[in-house]
């Protein structure tokens, strides 16, 4: 990549940026992080939403800031989307591409900061988009989404860093559901992916989507049978291995609870087994926008939420051209970040941004990322397969070497602790050694020759101790220490 094509990229996200904040400002009156914490956003939008009832004039400032939004964001897709595409492309680094959904809320934004630990750059699909481009007529919430999207997305503007050599991440345009409704390639391989997977998880005789349809009515009892023995079936918010009775009332309970009510009343009067198959679809198409996107940018596939990444799991077994480009991967990334991003390890979200900023300005995100390959790459290969394996030993790896800079930390404590003792013997009666800091500018005036050196060897030892603390506490390990106390 070449300067002006980083440049191009820097452009392109920092104008999206301001958008977004420009339409926050216009709703709420205030920046993200004035308007709510991370936990209350659903709080905070309500009081918002209350004051729309009570004055609708501020109601019609919000549908204005809406279509602004939708017209800016359309202008710069058209006006530099494609050179920032294509420069994201060109990118030479460890990359990973977000995806499992078009959402960007805490989950996925705590996800993108552990994995700036280990990677130079997450991509992350534009999360406002996807409520812009189509109408989206069957979520009750199509005009907060945006909103919400936004919110999240803006916690991360002080970590776009246009002075480092790389951006730690970059949003980039995506048409996902644009693509889906009108680009024939993008219909023809979605439904080929769909299909496999059905081929290979129901019967080995489905090769159209129609007979998906077909086979779910004549054998529904097997059909059935299968989705729950393979997990095909995994209900918003819940984890693999539910049953279908279970996962057929989380999942109407949610679509209750985000969807209109006439589409929740067309959809499930189609029987069990058309909500099952449907639901099935809806989990296989981000993962197909993720494996697409994955093998045009180079970038591995980073899944925060276990559901999510139990669908790329499903499709990456199968044995199929779709999903081949991604064997060269390393095949210890993938455990990687589905290590770092289980909740033993929910401290790292702690790490506030200029504690990531001096970090990544030390590439020690490049030796972490280093010593963690080492680690899984270590293991058997028998243990590879065994996720909940890998990830207790990078949890217990990482504890230990948290554990292992708290004893230098201590050690250090005990090494200058012992050379203050000795310089407050040497210095005797001459003057007391708490005194010196406070007179160090006079102590050559008034002390004798061994006075005044015994003075300015307390200070010496006082200057590095602090810098070998600062040395030790600017590490990874040190900065990963702290957020772990700071989480208890």
């Amino acid at each position: 990549m070449n300067q002006n094509e980083l440049h191009d990229l820097i452009i392109y996200q920092d104008r999206y940026f301001e958008i977004l904040n420009e339409f926050f400002v216009s709703v709420t009156g205030c920046l993200p992080h004035k308007f709510a914490t991370l936990n209350n956003f659903p709080e905070s939008i309500n009081r918002v939403a209350s004051k729309f009832k009570e004055r609708p004039r501020d109601a019609e400032k919000f549908f204005i800031a809406f279509s602004v939004l939708e017209k800016d964001l359309k202008k710069l897709y058209i006006e530099e989307g494609g050179k920032a595409f294509n420069a994201a492309k060109k990118l030479d680094a460890c990359k990973l591409n977000l995806g499992g959904s078009s959402q960007f809320l805490q989950t996925q934004l705590n996800a993108t900061r552990k994995s700036l630990l280990y990677s130079d750059t997450v991509l992350i699909p534009d999360p406002v988009m996807p409520w812009l481009e189509k109408k989206r007529d069957e979520e009750q919430f199509k005009y907060i989404k945006p909103l919400q999207m936004a919110f999240f997305i803006l916690h991360l503007s002080d970590l776009r860093g246009n002075d480092f050599d790389l951006p730690p991440f970059f949003v980039f345009p995506s048409f996902e559901k644009t693509l889906e409704e009108y680009d024939k390639q993008t219909q023809e391989n979605g439904i080929q992916l769909i299909t496999d997977v059905f081929s290979y998880y129901v019967d080995s005789g489905i090769t159209h989507p129609q007979d998906i349809i077909e086979f779910s009515l004549k054998n529904p009892h097997s059909y059935l049978k299968k989705i729950e023995e393979s997990s095909l079936f995994v209900s918003p918010g819940s984890d693999p291995g539910e049953s279908i009775k279970s996962a057929l009332e989380n999942y109407k309970v949610e679509m209750r609870r985000w969807r209109t009510e006439d589409w929740c009343n067309k959809n499930f009067s189609n029987g069990e087994v058309s909500i099952v198959t449907k639901a099935i679809v809806e989990r296989i198409m981000p993962n197909y926008h993720l494996l697409e996107n994955a093998d045009e940018f180079r970038s591995h596939p980073l899944l925060c939420i276990s559901a999510q990444a139990h669908y790329y799991q499903l499709i990456a077994n199968m044995k199929n051209s779709t999903i081949g480009a991604q064997a060269s991967f390393d095949p210890s990334v993938f455990p990687i970040l589905q290590s770092l991003n289980s909740k033993k390890l929910d401290y790292l979200a702690n790490i506030n941004d200029s504690q990531l900023v001096m970090l990544r300005k030390t590439n020690e995100n490049i030796e972490f990322r280093r010593d963690l390959r080492n680690l899984v790459n270590s293991l058997s290969e028998t243990k590879l397969d065994d996720l909940g394996y890998i990830t207790a030993e990078v949890c217990s790896h990482i504890e230990s070497a948290v554990s292992k800079h708290e004893k230098q930390i201590s050690s250090l404590n005990s090494k200058y602790e012992a050379k203050n003792k000795y310089t407050a013997l040497v210095a005797g009666s001459t003057l007391g050694v708490t005194m010196f800091p406070v007179l160090a500018p006079f102590l050559g005036a008034l002390l004798p020759i061994g006075g005044a050196f015994t003075a300015g060897k307390y200070i010496s030892d006082k200057l590095d101790k602090k810098a070998e603390r600062e040395s030790l506490s600017h590490s990874m390990f040190g900065v990963i220490s702290l957020a772990k106390k700071n989480s208890i």
